[in-house]
């Protein structure tokens, strides 16, 4: 990258220096052509020096040569001494030139300045050496890089790090004839599994000394392991070991983790003052939002280049200074279960986990059906009968206790629309209930039987109390959700109480809505753990907090969250959500579950599947039972 400060040049004559008095007094003095070297050495222009042996003309294109590698580095030049020779009338003098890096240690070197009257005038001869570079070089500054720091977990362990990895392509030095490249990255590219058409055309476009990358892999990985075998048959073909800086895994906390990799030609063209074709950055989620807490202080390198071999000498450099690690929430064990329990589940899914005590997120994980999209973190789906939870929260502030009676109908009509319950209901859990059975066995029909009971705003502010639509903060993006406050019709008024018509949430949202009934306050999640914790209001009280927490509870000992109650650890509280989506008849489904057990607040989604019970609530269970065997 280029230096990115620009200096104004000084140069800094010294005065008062004196030569012993000629016969004739000249109409100038050493003294002040030697300033007037200096001066023009500093800001490259010489008309104003008087000059033998060569013209200002010489001179100035000598420097820009010989400085045009230098950018917008500073440089200043100061006569140090000025001394009358035996053989007058001629003097000599001596300049320092500075070249002003970034710190404390700028290069300096001396040159010799001769000087000779001619009549009543005093003349500086030219030399190049006056530059303090000999001819036929000439001096370049570069930006060194430091490496960039890890970023770590919460315990940690290095997460985004410095990885082995070997890089696949054709280096073009190698094969000769263009046929001849051509058939070797077809062959290449067919032996990776790679539509060979593209990249035979890619390694055409490239210069003959080109390398011309296919694919890169992991050194662990079995895929590279076989190429790396086949590249031997192929002429021109090579691997090459190097390093990336990669998580643990490919999949491992995407897209949250993010991506580092060689910068686009967009993020060139939009900070040109910043990267620079080749430079190696964040790209996306936390590697980017954390570029410049991981990139440290870039060195910079005075390099003095001969122009017919090239050959370097470094004349001064100062050391990149490093950043120092970054530490994020996830915890890598547990990351490493979350995603473990979702390889195999084929729609887009997502497991969150948070440590509801400090709202740090140890787990997000995506499952391969998301195929790269966010769901964990920045989704919005209809929540189903996991935001019942707000809804009991409203009917416990409208003066119902969880004993208090409800009806559990099979089917109910709000303004000629028929509400039912889940498929498979079970009949004996119809009729006069309480609203703890009600939740546990998640009955749609009692809570829309209620609505008079919640309005609208009353449901708005009950979300808002659990962290629904609260202000995150968080470096990605992000969704906490949204809940209105006032229906359009009393059928959508009847929907939002069971977590669907215009009700909305991430499965990070709803792990949140379960970290603050767990803590008896708004949790705000958060993915950087320097960051202190955000302060935020509630109106949740610790009787409410408690009475969901009974609610929950009772899903997990008699209702349809049954098959957490035997999960080692602490008590295991739960609700299970199921939403209808689509035009489908009967419709699709999206399968929630959120938990709480000991320090962990977890939501489960699974975009379609049947009921949360059947589909998220066995994700659920093996994640807490992982969990609790790595706590134990």
């Amino acid at each position: 990258m280029g230096l990115r400060r620009t200096v104004a040049l000084l140069v800094v004559p010294a005065l008062g220096l004196g030569l012993a008095a000629c016969d004739a007094e000249p109409e100038s003095s050493p003294e002040e052509v030697a300033g007037l070297v200096a001066r023009a050495i500093a800001d490259g222009d010489f008309t104003a020096v008087p000059l033998v042996e060569g013209s200002a003309q010489d001179a100035a294109r000598a420097r820009q040569t010989a400085y045009e590698g230098l950018s917008d580095l500073p440089v200043t030049a100061e006569v140090v001494e000025v001394r009358e020779l035996e053989e007058v009338p001629r003097a000599e003098a001596r300049l320092a030139i500075t070249w002003d890096l970034p710190g404390d240690d700028d290069p300096v070197r001396e040159v010799s300045l001769r000087l000779r009257r001619v009549e009543d005038e005093w003349f500086a001869v030219w030399e190049h050496g006056l530059l303090g570079v000999p001819s036929g070089r000439r001096l370049v500054v570069e930006e060194t890089q430091p490496e960039r720091a890890d970023v770590l977990d919460r315990n940690g362990e290095p997460l985004l790090t410095e990885r082995p990895v070997v890089r696949f392509g054709i280096d073009k030095t190698r094969v000769t004839g263009e046929a001849e490249q051509a058939a070797a990255a077809r062959a290449l590219a067919e032996a990776a599994g790679i539509d060979p058409g593209p990249y035979a055309d890619q390694v055409a476009a490239a210069g003959p000394q080109a390398f011309v990358e296919l694919i890169t892999y992991r050194a662990q990985d079995p895929n590279g392991q076989e190429l790396r075998r086949r590249v031997q048959d192929i002429d021109g073909a090579v691997a090459i070991d190097d390093t990336r800086v990669l998580g643990p895994t490919r999949t491992f906390a995407q897209p949250l983790l993010g991506t580092v990799g060689p910068v686009t030609a967009e993020m060139v063209e939009q900070d040109p003052d910043r990267y620079q074709p080749g430079d190696v950055a964040g790209l996306s989620g936390l590697a980017a939002a954390l570029e410049d807490r991981v990139t440290g202080q870039p060195g910079v390198r005075l390099v003095e280049v001969q122009e017919s071999d090239g050959a370097r000498l470094t004349v001064a450099e100062q050391e990149p200074q490093p950043a120092d690690p970054v530490r994020v929430s996830l915890d890598l064990q547990l990351q490493e279960y979350a995603e473990e329990v979702l390889a195999d589940v084929e729609p887009a899914s997502a497991l969150v986990a948070i440590h509801h005590p400090s709202g740090e997120v140890v787990a997000m994980a995506n499952g391969p059906g998301s195929q790269g999209r966010d769901t964990a973190l920045a989704a919005q789906y209809a929540p189903g009968s996991t935001f019942k939870l707000v809804t009991a929260l409203a009917l416990l502030r409208a003066g119902m206790t969880p004993e208090s009676t409800v009806h559990c109908s099979e089917e109910l009509v709000v303004d000629g629309y028929v509400f039912h319950n889940v498929p498979g209901y079970a009949p004996e859990n119809l009729g006069e209930i309480t609203l703890s059975e009600a939740i546990a066995h998640s009955c749609n029909t009692a809570l829309i039987a209620e609505r008079d009971r919640v309005p609208m705003d009353a449901l708005a502010q009950a979300a808002a109390d659990l962290g629904l639509g609260a202000t995150w903060g968080m470096p990605v993006t992000a969704f906490s959700g949204s809940v209105p406050d006032e229906a359009a019709s009393d059928t959508e008024h009847a929907a939002n109480l069971i977590g669907q018509g215009r009700v909305l949430a991430s499965p990070t949202a709803m792990a949140a809505v379960a970290a603050t009934i767990a803590r008896g306050e708004v949790v705000i999640p958060r993915v950087l753990t320097e960051e202190p914790p955000p302060e935020v209001s509630s109106g949740l009280t610790p009787e409410e907090a408690e009475g969901l927490r009974q609610l929950m509870r009772a899903v997990v000992t008699d209702g349809a969250a049954s098959m957490l109650a035997d999960n080692p650890g602490g008590p295991v509280m739960a609700k299970t959500g199921t939403a209808e989506y689509g035009t489908e008849s009967p419709p699709r489904t999206h399968a929630w579950m959120i938990a709480i057990q000991d320090e962990l607040a977890v939501a489960v989604f699974v975009e379609d599947g049947r009921r949360g019970s059947e589909v998220a609530g066995p994700l659920v269970d093996r994640f807490l039972t992982l969990a609790a065997g790595e706590t134990d």
